[in-house]
């Protein structure tokens, strides 16, 4: 719970000015540093995979047992994620979220619920709910309790940052028109 708290409040840092869009790299899958067994998560690991994907990241949060960074992805779309199951200096996780979450739409409730409903039966590599304040979010959690190998994490960013696209084009613009939210 106490990550799940830590993850809502650096959510809120999201709605701060933008990270700057970056000058996107091209992403090399057949680099050989993406065989690389990482040990466990930590902020540098994750760091590197982001930047090697195109994306920005700022750390955020103050309690080192729980890191936390807010991320441009390579779409533009922000996104938080926050380490967790970690050792007290935090350098050693052996789980991450990555979330993206939007501004609440002047829609009723349950048409937002049951647009997302649609959404979580056609896609099942994330998550989208509804927070507890009525925004719509997408949620993805990763384990890595033996380690992680830094290419899956790359796709597995690159797939969450697809699947972030295809949640505000298909979910959230036909609800409330184009630019659905926050990038």
């Amino acid at each position: 719970m106490k990550a799940h708290a830590t993850l809502c409040l650096a959510l809120v840092a999201v709605a701060a000015p933008a990270l700057a869009q970056p000058t996107l790299p091209r992403w090399n899958p057949k680099a050989p540093e993406n065989n690389q067994l990482i040990p466990a998560f930590s902020l540098g690991a994750v760091e590197s995979v982001l930047a090697a994907i195109g994306a920005r990241s700022q750390r955020s949060g103050s309690d080192p047992s729980n890191p936390v960074i807010v991320a441009m992805l390579p779409t533009g779309r922000r996104a938080v994620i926050a380490l967790s199951a970690c050792n007290r200096s935090g350098s050693a996780c052996k789980a991450l979220t990555i979330q993206a979450s939007w501004t609440k739409p002047a829609v009723p409730p349950q048409r937002l619920a049951e647009a997302i409903g649609r959404f979580n039966q056609r896609y099942a590599f994330a998550k989208a709910f509804v927070t507890g304040d009525g925004r719509p979010a997408l949620q993805y959690y990763l384990t890595g309790d033996y380690g992680f190998l830094r290419g899956n994490l790359a796709v597995d960013l690159l797939v969450f940052a697809d699947q972030a696209e295809r949640f505000a084009r298909e979910v959230l613009e036909p609800l409330v028109g184009k630019g659905a939210g926050p990038r």
